[in-house]
């Protein structure tokens, strides 16, 4: 009987259900034991102190805006200006503090452009019935434009801060600090509240979650105003980390949330089985290979091209349906 009951738990349904949450926490762990044992045998622990510091940094970045990009993703939704958004943020915040000594100014100048980003993505999709990724795109061309304007104007391909000590922004406390308070407010919001529940019904059914009187565009726009603004706090860490801005800052980064996203156990449809972990271990999966592959002598280009097998093994394991297709 016990055998039986153990078959029954570990069945071919129970592995379907589970298997993303196994995926992301076997990925993060496999990393980590992985690195531990290879890096000394090539000179330097990945666990050493300039390189723990090189991967806290790397993963407080991605991590932030993974976490803040849950509630779309869980929506089946996706944004892929996040990459331009963090170069202009970054920018204004550094062109605004060294020309009025406020960096607070420059902050609250890219909530207001976020929050209105936000607004037109998560409203788009619904009111003219195309996907989000469409006027996402929109937005990516449009905000790299922006920024290749300023910097032709400027005569220069980057801009450093002036008037501010940006090495408040490189204490290892203060990152971990602002990455948890994220992920516990994050994790309310989402596993707590009316509006984490709904917004993973829509992702699971929008249609259902619509003639069950939830208000999609509604939903969709909280969801993209949450992100914005956790992706300008990510553009104020990723500025401060060198204390400049340039026009390649926050390139990758709509590639490289999404892949984490993924690693970790995230759904491509969104739905129920969205979670925010899968937010925080795809970050250290993505970030342990980033730092780690190259310190066991990968060449740069190999890494990529090993990240992108990688993503495509985790995609073809979770986020098939029980038909063998892939979700929309």
């Amino acid at each position: 009987m016990e055998n039986t009951a153990a078959v029954k738990v570990f069945s071919k349904d129970w592995f379907r259900t589970h298997g993303a949450a196994l995926a992301g926490y076997g990925g993060v762990l496999f990393c980590i034991v992985f690195f531990s044992i290879t890096t000394p045998l090539f000179g330097e622990s990945i666990w050493s102190a300039s390189k723990l510091s090189t991967l806290i940094s790397d993963v407080i970045v991605l991590a932030i805006l993974s976490v803040g990009a849950v509630f779309v993703y869980s929506l089946g939704s996706m944004d892929i200006s996040i990459g331009k958004q963090v170069g202009l943020y970054a920018t204004i915040i550094v062109a605004v503090t060294n020309s009025t000594g406020s960096l607070i100014l420059g902050i609250l100048i890219c909530l207001v452009i976020a929050v209105f980003i936000g607004i037109v993505n998560g409203a788009t999709g619904e009111l003219l019935h195309i996907h989000s990724v469409v006027s996402s795109l929109v937005f990516m061309m449009v905000l790299g434009g922006i920024s290749t304007l300023i910097y032709n104007n400027m005569g220069s391909r980057n801009v450093a801060l002036k008037s501010f000590d940006h090495h408040i922004f490189k204490n290892v406390w203060l990152m971990v600090i602002v990455l948890v308070v994220e992920v516990l407010i994050v994790t309310f919001l989402f596993n707590y509240t009316k509006f984490g529940k709904n917004a993973r019904a829509i992702g699971a059914n929008p249609v259902a979650a619509e003639q069950s009187g939830i208000n999609l565009v509604k939903y969709k726009v909280i969801a993209y105003v949450i992100m914005g603004v956790f992706v300008v706090v990510a553009a104020i860490f990723q500025m401060g980390y060198t204390g400049s801005a340039s026009d390649s800052t926050g390139t990758g980064f709509e590639m490289n949330v999404m892949v984490a996203l993924i690693l970790g156990g995230m759904p491509l449809s969104g739905g129920m089985k969205s979670r925010v972990s899968c937010a925080v271990l795809g970050s250290f999966t993505f970030s342990l290979l980033n730092v780690g592959l190259p310190m066991i002598g990968i060449p740069v280009n190999t890494v990529n091209l090993i990240k992108a097998i990688i993503f495509i093994i985790v995609v073809l394991i979770t986020c098939r349906k029980s038909r063998g297709v892939l979700p929309r």
